[in-house]
């Protein structure tokens, strides 16, 4: 929780005029299309921001989440699309038919070039304090709004860790050789990019999504920054005291059902479960792997404990977050997933491996966090916390009522005065370079 303030700003410095970029944003759609949305909510009462974008449902070029809502849109939010050029539509009809999909990121390339060409035109003809390329969070693509000659603060961003090896068992051969291709380009564009190295020195004001990727980038690069979590909780914390007491628990995961987010470890946990009644698991969302998983769970006879819900609208993934009693994530290599806080938000109780964002985000009396081992000490320490919380299901209210108290610091309402005092930092800092 380092780095968060708990508080507005009670005397906030002049109203800026931001430039923002963010390719995606959308007020239907979680991740980090919900990054940018709830970003322009809560900073908008202190700055004029206009805001560059690329996409506001699945692919490059989709438009119409945020066109649904034009009308009734903030009209102090100038809301500028940046319509794909012909060579990344080209590019992206690939990715759009499901194969091919790394050509999505020579598309996304081209596009940024595009939102660059924009960002230009638009810092000729208004007087913007700053530009803020917000995200998305990896910085691989850093873009091209550092080159502007204005105060440039970026982030936060993340996406320089790999996935554990020891933990290759639980992810499919294909998904092993996609996160381990992943880890060697990685490796050579957090080191050798000389448009990362470059954007990252010129940066007046860095962010980064976890302790984790500001130590890396600190070691590789030697540049500070600001820990703070690119997400965070929207409205205010809301504690159900009707589910308890909790028998049986239930305990959502949520996510897509692919390699990274390891749900073989949740179903290896309960497999080692000696009372798997005990609790009733509900499975929410969708991805290549959720065949195979279903499947596993059939096998090891754990099925009848498991709900699998599939990709479900999110008025529902709240409804089962309001009954639910845990929160389980086995994320093997991401930021803050937006489940998190909407945990949170419902004061549910939280599950984590001790890396990643969760190492940061999950804690003191409302969180339990794991050590990352082998994968059979992680699935053995797993079923062993669900079976503790089992014996004393008590302790699962006093969790909830500890988040009620500590996740405060989480709410977005918390981040408008990092985020306004990290705005003059970087104007300070950009004066102070002489530019």
């Amino acid at each position: 929780m380092q780095g968060l303030a708990e508080t507005s700003p009670d005397d906030p410095p002049p109203r800026r005029r931001v430039l923002l970029l963010a390719y995606m944003i959308s007020p239907r759609r979680g991740s980090e299309y919900s990054v940018t949305w709830n970003h322009i909510q809560a900073m908008k009462k202190w700055c004029d921001i206009t805001l560059l974008y690329g996409t506001s449902g699945p692919h490059m070029g989709d438009d119409d989440d945020m066109a649904a809502v034009r009308d009734v849109l903030d009209k102090d939010v100038d809301y500028v699309f940046v319509q794909p050029p012909r060579l990344a539509s080209i590019l992206n009809r690939f990715n759009r038919k499901g194969f091919l999909l790394y050509s999505f990121y020579l598309a996304y390339a081209v596009w940024h070039r595009e939102a660059g060409r924009v960002a230009r035109r638009l810092c000729a003809e208004r007087d913007f304090d700053l530009v803020h390329y917000l995200g998305p969070i990896g910085y691989r693509e850093p873009g091209h709004l550092w080159k502007l000659d204005k105060p440039y603060v970026w982030g936060p961003i993340g996406g320089a860790t790999n996935f554990p090896w020891q933990l290759r068992r639980a992810m499919p051969a294909s998904g092993l050789a996609k996160l381990s291709l992943r880890a060697m380009v990685n490796g050579f564009q957090l080191r050798f990019s000389g448009r990362v190295r470059k954007a990252l020195k010129r940066a007046d004001f860095l962010f980064t999504a976890t302790s984790e990727n500001q130590a890396i980038f600190k070691r590789i690069h030697g540049v500070s920054s600001r820990y703070m979590p690119e997400n965070g909780i929207v409205g205010p914390l809301t504690l159900d005291t009707g589910k308890f007491p909790a028998k049986p628990i239930r305990v959502a995961w949520i996510g897509s059902i692919e390699a990274r987010k390891g749900l073989p470890i949740l179903l290896g946990a309960i497999g080692q479960l000696k009372d798997r009644h005990a609790y009733h698991f509900d499975i929410i969302g969708d991805g290549p792997m959720k065949a195979s998983m279903q499947e596993a769970a059939l096998q090891a006879g754990i099925d009848d404990v498991i709900t699998w819900h599939g990709q479900i609208p999110r008025e529902t993934v709240s409804e089962l977050f309001r009954s639910a009693h845990l929160h389980v994530v086995t994320g093997l290599n991401e930021g803050n997933p937006t489940t998190i806080w909407e945990a949170m938000e419902n004061c549910v109780p939280l599950m984590a491996l001790d890396h990643c964002g969760m190492h940061d985000t999950v804690g003191g009396g409302y969180g339990i966090k794991l050590p990352v081992e082998s994968l059979d000490a992680i699935e053995r320490n797993m079923a062993e916390a669900l079976e503790a919380l089992a014996e004393r299901p008590e302790r699962l209210r006093e969790m909830a009522e500890a988040c009620a108290r500590e996740c405060t610091v989480f709410r977005w309402d918390s981040r408008e005065k990092v985020i306004l005092e990290a705005y003059e930092a970087a104007i300070a800092t950009y004066h102070a370079k002489g530019r």
